[in-house]
């Protein structure tokens, strides 16, 4: 990622928000693993917050299983992502002009039971801080 962000920089036909964008592939999707998602159930929402992790827009919640935990908003994220149910609101090159919305449906004939979003700038922090839980937990 900061590879590209350099190149942003310097001016290189790049695009940051889809580099970010396939980053949560290797983030959220591939290490669906029992332990990080146990260890995951164990840090709040709130503690997430307290912890300087950027703040996500929930706008809709499963009233059965509220995002309260990290494991719970993973779960979410990894539909959204494994069903390319990502929506941006620009398509800027910029990181802060996106704004991404994420949305989870069980399945094609439901209706959708969560949504969310966030700013472009706020899931690369959400990415950095993921990281450095990931490393501790299975460092």
């Amino acid at each position: 990622m900061e590879y590209i962000e350099n190149a942003a920089k310097g001016h290189a036909d790049v695009h940051v928000v889809t580099q970010l964008t396939i980053s949560l592939l290797g983030l959220v999707v591939f290490p669906k693993e029992k332990l990080l998602l146990e260890k995951a159930a164990t840090l709040s929402i709130d503690d997430m917050k307290k912890q300087g992790w950027p703040s996500w827009t929930i706008l809709l919640d499963d009233p059965k299983k509220p995002t309260a935990n990290l494991a719970v908003l993973l779960k979410h994220l990894r539909n959204a992502i494994c069903h390319a149910r990502l929506l941006y609101n620009s398509d800027s090159r910029s990181i802060d002009d996106v704004t991404i919305r994420v949305e989870d449906q069980p399945s094609a004939t439901c209706t959708k039971n969560w949504a969310a979003s966030i700013g472009a700038s706020d899931l690369r922090l959400f990415c950095d801080h993921f990281i450095n839980f990931i490393e501790q937990t299975i460092g």
